[in-house]
């Protein structure tokens, strides 16, 4: 986030502070093996979305959390403490997470806190843990300045600055003339910027650009603008719902029949897209069929075998997330200053996403320092990993 988006939600956090304990949106927390600390439980609090706009993503991340729990109690828990996890329902809304960041803080229980969703929302808790020296673990949050808060704001996702150079790259051997529409929030108008700048430099013109807001319905007025700039391709820069948004308006509103980029590796986007995803690609960073690491395959075999289905980007991540942090804590102490101490000093955190292998911190920026994106393709109604052909 900015800058002044950080300035801004410490203030967001002294107006909202009060409400910290109300029971607002499950804002006063449900737990997983939650007992306190000295009862030999310690616990990683969960800021995500549970119900709103975002609930699906919330639901993905709730299956790789649980997974990585039961897997991490079953081999011993973190020296001798089991691990809980006590969740929160932020709705993934800015103010929600202010509001309970100041409950999270005074449970002595939880060591490290994960999340949330959306970096705008996360970044409006993070000056309170900041404050607090607790680790916030931002394992979704993509935004390059998110960690700007301070040093006990960390995150192992890979940054738009990447994820967009990706995107362009892509884009340019595919087009030579597009059109880019973006979500209308700090992170839409980051990850735009830095796939302008590559565009630019691979010579990619672009003919249109417009951005929308996250709740629109109706994005007719500025795809038409869009389309009759005859691009040859059209590139969303967005979550999964608005994607889906987008490119069903260009395909059955509209007679838009070019290439389209954009979307999100959910089976929310693909049902609502429908064949309008098709041959749709996008940048990620885990593939489950196409993964060669063995420790993710095993994890792969595990989440299909309780859950039904192969696990995505999203469970991937939020997997990672516990198992890192677990991790750590075992090499150092399951504390919030032995996590904190675990992320500045351990070299060897196993690595799902990319190409596998291990992965360790950035000091300077706190963000994982090998971890790259991939390329994901629609094909016969699901994500598969593309090589360019």
């Amino acid at each position: 986030m900015r800058r002044k988006a950080v300035r801004g939600a410490i203030a967001a956090v002294a107006a909202v502070g009060i409400l910290a304990g109300a029971s607002a949106c499950g804002l006063g927390g449900d737990s997983t093996g939650s007992a306190s600390y000295a009862g030999g439980t310690v616990n990683i609090g969960v800021i995500y979305p549970k119900t709103g706009q975002y609930a699906e993503y919330g639901a993905m991340f709730q299956k790789g959390f649980e997974l990585a729990k039961e897997q991490v109690n079953k081999e011993g828990g973190i020296n001798g403490k089991t691990l809980g996890l006590k969740y929160f329902d932020t709705q993934s809304d800015a103010k929600q997470d202010a509001a309970v960041a100041p409950k999270i803080v005074a449970d002595d229980s939880i060591i490290a806190v994960v999340g949330d969703y959306s970096s705008p929302a996360s970044s409006a808790a993070s000056p309170t843990f900041q404050q607090a020296g607790l680790v916030h673990y931002g394992f979704n949050n993509s935004a390059p300045t998110f960690t700007d808060t301070g040093d006990h704001v960390w995150t192992p996702q890979i940054g738009q600055d990447k994820y967009q150079k990706a995107n362009a790259d892509i884009v340019s051997k595919k087009a030579k003339k597009i059109a880019v529409v973006y979500i209308e929030n700090d992170w839409g108008k980051q990850a735009y910027e830095y796939f302008k700048d590559e565009a630019e430099k691979n010579g990619t013109e672009i003919t249109y650009t417009s951005s929308y807001l996250a709740d629109s319905t109706d994005l007719s007025p500025i795809l038409i603008k869009a389309r009759d700039t005859k691009p040859d391709a059209v590139v969303n820069i967005g979550y999964g719902p608005d994607s889906a948004l987008v490119v069903n308006t260009l395909r059955d509103k509209l007679g838009y029949t070019g290439l389209f980029f954009g979307g999100q590796e959910t089976s929310e986007f693909l049902s609502n897209a429908g064949d309008n995803a098709e041959g749709t690609i996008i940048t990620g960073s885990f593939s489950a069929t196409g993964t060669k690491d063995s420790k993710a395959k095993k994890f792969v075999k595990a989440f299909n075998k309780k859950y039904g289905y192969n696990p995505g980007n999203f469970e991937v991540t939020a997997y990672q997330a516990i198992i890192d942090l677990a991790y750590g804590a075992g090499k150092t102490e399951p504390t919030r200053a032995g996590i904190q101490k675990a992320l500045q000093t351990v070299t060897d955190f196993p690595l799902y996403q990319g190409n596998g292998g291990t992965f360790k911190f950035n000091q300077k920026t706190r963000r994982a320092d090998n971890i790259e994106p991939i390329l994901l393709k629609v094909k016969d109604g699901k994500f598969v990993q593309y090589d360019v052909d």
